[in-house]
């Protein structure tokens, strides 16, 4: 976290939350909210300030024995308590309203920018700017939020608040004198002058105490943050750590992470109490100075007309104190949300990182009537800008069967990631066909927790194939056993094996039917004998489908006419190169 200067920090304040007001189809609905809770704010500070001259008539009728003022006041009482407590309890609800309205706008917001043309994929790519997207928007947005809505109307509240109760003290301080040693020190304002000069004291001390707490909060977010991501990791994990009896080392590793979200509180909490320490110490130093610096004129000289002025004239210098030492009071909050903005707009950075990135990258990837996919001059490149793979005159047509072979790091799933459209870093010319149906089947894939149609289907919306093609789809790949669970709810990466989830896979683009269908090592999990037969079977579901496979095994050839390896290259790079009807003697 880099220190901010309050300019840089009211800027992306208002890059984050101005779209709503401004942008959003909601912008209207919500301004009404706000002008309503901004009436409601005006008559709470309007009750307020009736309280204090309420106290001070109150406290008079009792010191005069005025019998009829004291009855009045009564009345002036209930009014001003059923206005309290009708614009605080009113203002609650409609302050929730807006912000649930504006934090279901903001998360739809940052959910598109996080899944929106893969960047979910390509913000892993350009640096760790943002660890844990996945608090930052579920947890950030609601703290920005919530922190945003209070500081600003905590503030507006504090200066409406201010404004009225300087009228009042600068009205008192023309009629009550500062008298030391019979000598009257008073001048216009003076008790407003010197609550500026207190206040300009107290804010430097609790400032200078206070500093490294936004650092602090930063960090606290993010060791949270990698602890939940560490145990969410484990949860996913728990059969491979529970067939390696790994607990032992998992609980020794999640407590070192944990470690450091602990030694941080300490850190926080030993900054938080000395500014607890300072602000307490110095807010007994408010009350202090008005009874020091109106005592002598009261009890000494009788300068003061009756307790209940002396009253009115210390909540008005209190109040105004308390409103000049809202940065003060409020600086603890504020370190957090500081850190909070820092976080959430890290998020906004790294984004708009990765749409530069995606902008400036050469690799020209378009859409043609044809019925091939064609890569010419094809240089792919790793973040770091070392060349990876390269590819030149490589032709992929209609119906053709095609087997990619290479060691383990060729880059051969780079070059379906450069395919599909998700891999920016590089140069060069694709051509794919115009509007045809293409599906990636990779070695591990991915089944969101739901029902098992939830998940067959998977990307097209339950309720896309009718129950008989799924029913049909899964015992043709072999998994007859769930054919009866179509309703069933669970979490079928865990419940399934690694080859049971490839067969699901397998099924998933049955029932697609795909023109083109990319195999990175999909089978990899299966027995041979199982994979000799999911590829007949698919072989003659799918004659006129194009299918290109990542794969190792020998046996995998007889399946396909075309065989593509990536070579090794001076330097480190591999190269893709047709060696159809050639017998490579390579170790795969």
């Amino acid at each position: 976290m880099k220190k901010q200067k309050l300019s840089e920090v009211l800027k992306r304040i208002w890059k984050m939350a101005a779209p709503y007001w401004t942008q959003s189809n909601e912008k209207w609905g919500s301004l009404a909210l706000l002008i309503v809770n901004i009436g409601v704010m005006v008559l709470s500070n309007f009750a307020g300030v009736r309280f204090v001259v309420w106290q001070r008539d109150w406290i008079n009728a009792f010191n005069n024995y005025d019998v009829e003022a004291w009855k009045q006041n009564i009345y002036v009482f209930l009014l001003i308590g059923a206005a309290m407590t009708f614009t605080g309890s009113f203002n609650v609800y409609i302050t929730e309203w807006i912000k649930i309205r504006w934090r279901r706008w903001l998360t739809a917001r940052y959910l598109v920018f996080w899944m929106d043309n893969s960047n979910h994929y390509r913000m892993q790519l350009t640096g760790n700017e943002t660890d844990n997207p996945d608090q930052r928007i579920q947890e950030d947005i609601r703290l920005f939020i919530d922190n945003t809505w209070t500081y600003t109307f905590s503030l507006a509240q504090n200066l409406l608040s201010l404004g009225t109760y300087l009228v009042m003290l600068w009205n008192l301080s023309a009629s009550i004198p500062l008298i030391f040693g019979g000598v009257d020190y008073s001048f216009p304002g003076y008790f407003i002058v010197i609550a500026f000069i207190w206040i300009a004291i107290t804010t430097t001390i609790t400032h200078k105490i206070g500093k490294p707490l936004a650092r602090l909060n930063f960090s606290q977010q993010m060791y949270d943050g990698n602890f939940r991501f560490a145990l969410g990791r484990v949860r996913e994990s728990s059969e491979q750590i529970a067939l390696l009896k790994g607990e032992e080392v998992e609980h020794t590793r999640l407590m070192t992470i944990f470690g450091d979200a602990v030694a941080n509180t300490f850190r926080l909490m030993g900054r938080g109490m000395r500014v607890g320490i300072t602000t307490s110490l110095l807010n007994y130093g408010d009350a202090m100075m008005y009874t020091l610096l109106l005592g002598p004129s009261y009890f000494y000289y009788g300068a003061i007309p009756g307790y209940g002025t002396l009253n009115q004239i210390a909540t008005a210098y209190l109040n105004v104190t308390t409103g000049l030492k809202w940065f003060q009071n409020s600086y603890v909050g504020l370190s957090t949300y500081v850190a909070v903005i820092d976080r959430l707009y890290a998020f906004n950075d790294n984004y708009e990182k990765t749409q530069k990135i995606s902008a400036e990258s050469e690799l020209q990837i378009t859409e043609a009537n044809q019925d091939e996919i064609e890569i010419r001059n094809l240089d792919v490149y790793l973040p770091t800008g070392a060349l990876q793979i390269s590819a030149d005159n490589l032709v992929i047509r209609k119906g053709e069967k095609i087997l990619i072979k290479g060691r383990t790091g060729a880059g051969k799933t780079t070059l379906f990631r450069v395919m599909a459209g998700i891999w920016p870093f590089g140069k060069g010319n694709i051509v794919l066909p115009k509007d045809k149906r293409v599906i990636v089947l990779p070695q591990k894939p991915y089944f969101p927790i739901g029902t098992l149609i939830e998940a067959v289907s998977y990307p097209a919306p339950a309720g896309t194939y009718s129950r008989e093609d799924i029913q049909k789809a899964l015992a043709d790949v072999g998994l007859h056993m769930l054919v009866g669970r179509l309703d069933e709810v669970g979490h079928w990466n865990m419940m399934l094996s690694g080859g049971e989830q490839q067969r699901l896979g397998i099924a998933r683009a049955i029932l697609y039917q795909p023109e083109y269908l990319f195999f990175d090592e999909a089978t990899a999990s299966m027995d041979e004998p199982s994979e000799l037969e999911l590829y007949n079977m698919l072989l003659d579901r799918m004659k006129d489908t194009t299918i290109v496979s990542i794969g190792h095994r020998t046996s995998l050839e007889q399946f396909h006419k075309r065989l593509i390896v990536a070579e090794a290259q001076p330097g480190g790079a591999y190269r893709f190169v047709d060696r159809t009807g050639t017998h490579v003697g390579m170790d795969f």
